[in-house]
């Protein structure tokens, strides 16, 4: 649930920074370079505090929290955006990096969970997923057409909260280590 909510408003980011926030094409490929840099570096420290901490407890933490900075994000913009669209930006880029870090978690965590024989259909499933961004990309164009941009980023954040949710239900299953 949480990529399907993430396809709500992915593709709406290009048109958030160029309009809303009156950034240049040049400056909103720069922070969606800094966006990827910042992954990979919080892809690296999710591993490590995963190892002490657990991977699903780190999961949850790193969820949880770039649903927060979503919307802090949308809330900073809402009332002080137009004075400070760097950091919008900034709120922007730690949202998606420690949203995004934790799929290697996670994917550890389903195959450890999945006999080894499945894990070729369980990998095929993240097709499936790729496929629902579409459909649910054509929902965040609904959205934002009906209720603007900044209410589809709050939908998505909360989405994205609750699809968290159910890793609590597990976290006695799982082991911390991998």
């Amino acid at each position: 649930m949480s990529g399907l909510a993430s396809g709500m408003s992915i593709r709406y980011f290009p048109i958030f920074f160029l309009e809303n926030l009156q950034l240049t094409p040049r400056t909103v490929q720069a922070v969606f370079l800094c966006t990827t840099i910042t992954m990979a570096g919080m892809g690296l420290l999710t591993q490590k505090i995963g190892s002490k901490l657990g991977r699903l407890q780190t999961t949850i933490l790193f969820r949880y929290t770039g649903a927060l900075l979503f919307v802090s994000m949308v809330a900073f913009y809402q009332y002080h955006g137009d004075a400070h669209p760097f950091l919008v930006c900034v709120l922007f880029v730690l949202r998606s990096a420690t949203m995004n870090s934790t799929s290697a978690l996670t994917r550890s965590v389903l195959m450890d969970a999945v006999p080894k024989g499945e894990r070729a259909k369980w990998s095929a499933m993240e097709s499936v997923n790729m496929f629902g961004w579409a459909g649910s990309a054509a929902l965040g164009g609904y959205l934002v057409d009906w209720k603007g941009i900044e209410f589809n980023f709050y939908l998505t954040a909360a989405l994205q909260f609750v699809s968290t949710t159910p890793f609590w239900f597990i976290l006695g299953k799982v082991s911390r280590k991998e």
